[in-house]
Parts: C-alpha cells; structure tokens; sequence
C-alpha cells in the first residue's frame, strides 16, 4: 500500500490545524490565569497606595500593565504565529537557548531524581567513606 503526496500533505494539513486548536485552547487557558493575576497585582497596587507606598504601588502597577498586554498577546496569537516569534525571538541568541537547555536538564535531573526517591544520602556515604576491595554498602549501614 502506498500513500501519495495528496494524501500526506492533506495528512499534514489535518495534524497541523488539530495542533492549531490545541495550542489556542491553552494560550486561552493561560490568558485567563494571566489575567486573573493582573487583577490581583492592580488589587496589591491599590493596598500599596492606602498604606503610603506609591513608588511600590507604581512598579506592581506597571508589571500588572505588562502582564495584562502579554494576556492580550496569548488570546491575539494562533499557534503558528507563537512559533513565529519564538523562532524570530530565539534567532542569534543561542546563548540564551543553551542556558535554557541547561536549567530544563537540571530541572529534569531533579525532578527525575525525586520521583525515584534518591535522597542523596548514598552519594554524601561514598565520599566519606570510599569502599575498600570486597566491600558493600552494607557494610557501612
């Protein structure tokens, strides 16, 4: 059985529109709990300016003012444009990417290393007391 181009490319069209509407679906989730916590800056914002903090009530201002355009960003933008700027936005700044990468690993090594239940005890133990030929773990408990 063979599958013509026709048929992949419709294929294609199929899974990319099904990935479309996914991702929407989360941006809108998203925006709306980026909207909620705007709302709860603005609130912080008022509480700082009846207690006599107006330059502190200014900055949770403005931030709540930037996270609300980045709700407005999530509910504009379809999952191909997403991508677009990802890639425009990550285009020559490899560094930044390499140290994603790098936090990501960390943060997946500890999270992998947590849902197996090392504790770390056995590496501290190896350390402070190196094995000798024919010795186990055992044998330090």
């Amino acid at each position: 059985m063979t599958v013509s181009l026709e048929q992949t490319g419709d294929l294609l069209r199929r899974s990319q529109g099904m990935l479309n509407q996914a991702v929407d679906r989360g941006t809108t989730l998203l925006a709306d709990r980026v909207e909620h916590y705007t709302n709860v800056a603005r609130e912080v914002s008022e509480v700082l300016r009846e207690r006599g903090e107006p330059e502190a009530a200014d900055v949770v201002q403005t931030l709540a003012q930037r996270i609300n355009q980045a709700s407005r960003y999530l509910r504009a933008s379809d999952g191909k444009a997403l991508w677009d700027d990802a890639q425009q936005f990550a285009r020559g700044k490899t560094w930044l990417l390499a140290g994603v990468g790098f936090v990501g690993g960390l943060a997946a090594a500890r999270a992998v290393r947590t849902a197996a239940g090392y504790n770390g005890q056995d590496y501290v133990d190896s350390y402070a007391q190196p094995m000798r030929n024919g010795e186990t773990r055992a044998n330090y408990g």
